[in-house]
């Protein structure tokens, strides 16, 4: 699909504030689709765990002693007692245990012991194991599941999206630098905006410069009469403007190129991936960034920023560290500012729905996804 034919509305605007609509989209998205919950290196040892929340459920990522990474309700068969009440730690001996009657588990989920129970033959131990929860890892993000059986496998949800980033060596990056930021503002807000570039030219200036076609209010592959996806001063060779080569605030690299990439990948500057609703994944030529997602409250949305490199990089310089995040932590700063506008808008007793231009066809393929998914439920 090119660029709306027509005008379309937005979705309702109490959909971006009623607890009853953030509820419906928490079962209908949430607890289904597959969610980037976190990163492997998290999980370095057997044993080790985090816990992590989407909406009203409490889950745990453990790795297990066979190495691999699992995740589990974070609920006692026994009575329902919460079993990690902490956010992350080590597992004494590869046991979770239950803070309330010392049931214990494997790490792989299975009953090992209710201590202090009288004895009982046909007690069936055997058909209480933990509560799995689907987890699957891809070039080291971890994505959960909480539906029973997920309408694709973890591949198929991936799909193209992750062929973008074929040749940037995911799984063998590591976390440089991680920042977190509090929104005042719905998860759709973030997601519509980071789906358009209307917003660019007026938000962004720092980013125009480096990008310039989005000083043009439009992505590089938009549909326009006479349009080229190409840059002036460097028409082909890829996305960012001539005389730059990352994002960056001066487009300058200061960290050694990734290596593996294409000479097109080198030159692009910038290569995305979009998994909706709850990551997105930038490649540049000497770095990653990633964004995670993660609704809070109907008006509220956390952001956890990564910015990842080779675990080997020996350039990593607080200076370079500070010159490689500085761009990109204004975008999602600049960002951020503007959503919160946004939600405080839509509180208006007349601005019912909005209205979408052409370039934001974006905006409406999100739309029907997002209904199509609460028609499920």
């Amino acid at each position: 699909m090119g660029l709306l034919e027509q005008a379309e509305a937005t979705l309702p605007s109490s959909w971006y504030y009623e607890e009853d609509q953030y509820q419906r989209e928490l079962h209908a998205v949430w607890y289904r689709e597959w969610i980037c919950v976190g990163r492997a290196e998290d999980l370095e040892q057997p044993g080790a765990f985090r816990v992590v929340e989407l909406g009203s459920q409490s889950i745990i990522l453990t790795r297990d002693a066979d190495n691999q990474i699992r995740a589990w309700h974070n609920t006692c068969r026994h009575r329902g007692s919460m079993l990690c009440a902490s956010g992350e730690g080590q597992f004494h001996n590869h046991r979770i245990v239950c803070p309330y009657h010392s049931w214990s588990y494997s790490t792989s989920g299975e009953l090992l012991a209710t201590p202090g129970s009288l004895s009982d033959e046909n007690f069936p131990t055997d058909e209480l194991s933990l509560y799995p929860v689907n987890c699957g890892v891809w070039g080291g993000f971890i994505f959960v599941s909480l539906t029973e059986k997920p309408r694709k496998t973890l591949g198929d949800f991936l799909g193209s999206e992750a062929e973008l980033l074929r040749n940037w060596p995911l799984a063998e990056l590591r976390v440089a630098r991680s920042e977190t930021f509090e929104l005042k503002s719905n998860w759709k807000i973030f997601w519509e905006n980071y789906s358009e570039c209307y917003h660019c030219p007026r938000v962004h200036p720092e980013l125009c410069k480096v990008m310039p076609v989005y000083g043009r209010a439009v992505f590089d592959d938009a549909d326009l009469p006479d349009w080229r996806p190409e840059f002036e001063g460097d028409a082909g060779v890829g996305r960012v403007g001539a005389g730059a080569s990352t994002w960056t605030m001066d487009g300058e690299v200061r960290m050694p190129l990734i290596p593996g990439l294409t000479d097109f990948e080198y030159r692009s500057g910038v290569v995305f991936a979009s998994f909706t609703a709850s990551l997105y994944v930038v490649g540049h030529p000497d770095h990653v960034r990633s964004v995670r997602i993660i609704p809070t409250g109907p008006e509220t949305t956390r952001l956890v920023v990564d910015w990842l490199l080779p675990e080997d990089d020996q350039d990593r310089t607080a200076e370079n560290l500070d010159h490689m995040v500085e761009l990109g932590r204004l975008v999602v700063e600049q960002d951020g500012k503007v959503c919160e506008l946004n939600q405080r808008g839509i509180h208006s007793l007349c601005h019912e729905a909005g209205v979408l231009v052409a370039q934001e066809y974006e905006l409406w393929r999100f739309h029907k996804w997002l209904r199509q998914r609460l028609a499920e439920i």
